[in-house]
């Protein structure tokens, strides 16, 4: 069998052609093997794939799309129940960012006074004023 040594990344499996030449070709999820529910594993689309198998067979059906691209193992386990947000929380989103951001640059300012510097001259002064 010359599939027997040939590899194949995950999500593909090999097949001999008319020649015998191995070939890696997209494993197809249905085909993969039952698994238990403990094994079942959470892909960054939200859905719950029965086990790594079935993502990524399905992540390679999907090669050279943009689902495809994006769809990576999240987490092992079924997928949490995650709400749509809220007009509110939409709202606020905006907001929080800069907030987070605004944060995040005055602990680099605190840091860079007490290191050799990582902010720009321009960026210190801005950053010990926020609001400007």
């Amino acid at each position: 069998d010359t599939c027997q040594n040939f590899h194949c990344k995950r999500g593909k499996v090999c097949i001999a052609d008319k020649q015998g030449k191995p070939h890696c070709i997209c494993q197809d999820p249905a085909a993969c093997p039952p698994t238990k529910d403990y094994e079942h594993v959470c892909g960054t689309d939200n859905k719950t794939y029965d086990g790594t198998c079935q993502l990524f067979g399905t992540k390679c059906q999907l090669e050279g799309t943009k689902i495809g691209r994006q769809l990576h193992l999240d987490y092992m386990g079924s997928c949490k129940y995650i709400p749509p947000c809220t007009d509110y929380e939409v709202d606020q989103f905006p907001l929080r960012m800069r907030d987070w951001l605004k944060n995040i640059l005055i602990q680099y300012y605190e840091c860079d006074l007490n290191t050799s510097g990582i902010l720009t001259e321009k960026q210190r002064n801005k950053v010990s004023n926020p609001f400007q």
